[in-house]
């Protein structure tokens, strides 16, 4: 006889928990409350497997028949597994990414840096996030995978990708993103990070290339948003500018989490409702859609800014208190808590130093930032700077 499945426990809601709400343009639930979000975040209730979903309600039967090597790419993605799966298959990404090992990356991210800022140095008109912030991440993600590709291009497959994540049911963003998924597959071939993990057969490949594919999506974009809004943040206030400039103890560091909250590069994550269940009276049927916030506020609410933001106009957040860190939802919560976090927050101090040294009198240029509108990437275009002299 088979084993019975564990009955799943229900949620433990506290008093005054938000409920979810069904968003009728975007046909999903939103879960805004943040007790709520880490719940969700870390119950069987609800499966990681949004993409699988997503193929089945957005891609036409045609275009899924058609573009089948893509959709099994991405539904390899560990982050699209749960439990045991998921546990097994992030456990040696996760030794991989050390925090030893990214410790031991501050020189290499230091030299990348500077070569980045000489970069930007030599571009007119100044502008942060090509030069400086895409350069940086798409360095460092490339000398930590091994792979020999520029950051323009690696940067471009993980924009193809995330356009046809964002809206699968266009056929044209499906063959761009095979196209971009054969080639970063292709760049993997004997890349270093692939050594010691699984290649004998053609679905250890198939998953090993997965794998490495999506942490090298996942330290593209958003780290390149965590690090123009730093610079943006930190030169849009003058005593913020002169502190770091001082290198104050924990100043840095604080300021990093500050933007982390008040702007997180990743505003929700999706997860499928796994059974038929009532959440705060509301009903949520197997198979739903949900964007779980990492912000507290719903798809469409504005983002709270860092500096003033010239979509919304408001003003600049106060940096982060100690411990803040610790709190917030921005890298995730849970098993699915963020692999790359401690390289992140590394890349996005090392720049405020090395900028501060070697640019000390830089300030934003009038109408500075040109934001990128998207409902969960939250990043800018264009970060234009006068760099007021070497140091």
């Amino acid at each position: 006889m088979g084993r019975t499945a564990a009955p799943v426990p229900p949620l433990s809601l506290e008093d005054g928990v938000r409920a979810p709400e069904w968003d009728e343009g975007l046909e999903c639930w939103v879960v805004a409350d943040p007790r709520l979000a880490r719940q969700v975040l870390n119950h069987p209730g609800f499966a990681s497997g949004t993409f699988e979903r997503s193929f089945q309600l957005y891609m036409a039967d045609a275009t899924r028949t058609e573009y089948r090597e893509l959709t099994e790419f991405l539904r390899l993605w560990f982050v699209q597994a749960d439990a045991p799966e998921h546990t097994a298959l992030r456990r040696p990404v996760q030794r991989t990414l050390s925090a030893s090992y990214v410790r031991s990356l501050t020189a290499r991210i230091e030299e990348i840096t500077d070569e980045c800022l000489a970069e930007l140095a030599g571009t007119r008109p100044h502008d942060v996030m090509p030069a400086v912030a895409e350069g940086i991440s798409g360095k460092v993600m490339a000398h930590v995978v091994g792979v020999d590709v520029p950051p323009p291009v690696l940067h471009e497959w993980s924009r193809t990708l995330s356009l046809f994540i964002g809206a699968m049911y266009r056929r044209d963003h499906a063959r761009a993103a095979h196209r971009a998924m054969v080639e970063m597959t292709g760049a993997l071939a004997g890349a270093r990070a692939l050594e010691g993990f699984p290649t004998d057969t053609p679905e250890d490949r198939a998953r090993t290339n997965a794998t490495w594919a999506m942490c090298l999506f996942g330290g593209l974009e958003t780290t390149a948003s965590l690090l123009g809004s730093t610079v943006l943040t930190a030169l849009g206030d003058q005593e913020l500018w002169a502190a770091v400039r001082a290198d104050r103890t924990g100043v840095v560091e604080d300021l990093v989490e500050s933007v982390l909250v008040s702007r997180p590069p990743l505003r929700h994550l999706g997860r499928v409702v796994a059974h038929d269940q009532e959440i705060a009276g509301a009903r949520l049927r197997a198979g739903d859609l949900v964007l779980v916030s990492l912000t507290g506020q719903g798809p469409l609410d504005e983002a709270t800014p860092a500096v003033v933001c010239p979509v919304t106009g408001a003003s600049a957040p106060e940096p982060a208190a100690a411990g803040a860190a610790d709190h917030n939802l921005v890298f995730g919560y849970g098993p699915h808590y963020c692999v790359g976090a401690p390289l992140a927050r590394l890349e996005a101090a090392i720049l405020l130093r090395r900028l501060a040294r070697r640019f000390p009198h830089a300030r934003l240029s009038d109408q500075a930032a040109v934001w990128g509108p998207n409902l969960s990437y939250v990043g800018l275009d264009h970060l234009y700077v006068d760099l007021g002299g070497e140091a």
